[in-house]
This record gives structure tokens, sequence and C-alpha cells, in this order.
């Protein structure tokens, strides 16, 4: 049995604000839009894997948000090849930096707050 990932699904309050966030501070790119049973999905493409960003079902209760430590997917991980540069410009623009840090393997890291409170890993590749 072969198996392939084939893509993340975020939940938002904001599928199309969340979707041009991704793009504008990821450099992801726009794959349209659809529904799914009720709710509209917008996704993005990033680094060959598909995000799917979509809002809540109608019907649909969706716990809070936590951008913390938790257990099940803690975050998702994106290469860059210029840490600084993107940090200094999701700064300006407001993004939330929880750490920043080298590890022991000399490679320099942050973990950022993503849109709906998605917790996001910028690796310097």
């Amino acid at each position: 049995m072969a198996h392939t990932f084939h893509h993340v699904h975020l939940k938002a309050q904001d599928p199309h604000r969340s979707a041009q966030w991704y793009v504008d501070m990821l450099e992801a790119k726009p794959l349209g839009e659809r529904d799914l049973g009720g709710a509209i999905n917008v996704p993005v493409e990033l680094g060959g894997i598909t995000i799917n960003i979509s809002g809540p079902r109608p019907g649909e209760t969706l716990g809070p948000e936590n951008a913390n430590l938790h257990y099940g997917l803690e975050h998702i991980a994106v290469g860059t090849d210029d840490l600084a540069r993107d940090l200094a410009r999701m700064k300006r623009q407001g993004t939330k930096v929880f750490e920043e840090r080298t590890t022991p393997a000399g490679v320099k890291i942050a973990f950022i707050a993503g849109p709906d409170s998605v917790r996001i890993e910028l690796m310097q590749v």
C-alpha cells in the first residue's frame, strides 16, 4: 500500500482573509474557491502541499483557537531562504512571534501565530 501526503485542512472564521495571509506572507499560490457542503473552502498551495482553508459548515460549532503548545497537530513548518527578512516583514504587519532561536544543529527557526491561531515554524533553509 502506498501513501502520499495530500493536504492540510485549516478552519477559519474568514477563509478569504486567512488564505490571503498565506499568499501575502508566505507566497502561497491561490487555488480558487469551492463549496464544501455549505462551507466555503479557499485552498492555497505552499511548497507543493495544498492547504484547504474553510469556514464552519452550517450547524458546525468550533472550539476556541489556540496557537500555544498543545497535543495533536502542534504546528506546520515552512522553509525560507531569509528568515530575518521574513520575520522583519511579518512583525511590521503585526504577526505575533512566540520564539526565535537557533537549534543545536545550527538551524535558525522562529515560531509565529498565523491566522486563526495556527502555529507556524519558519526555518532558515
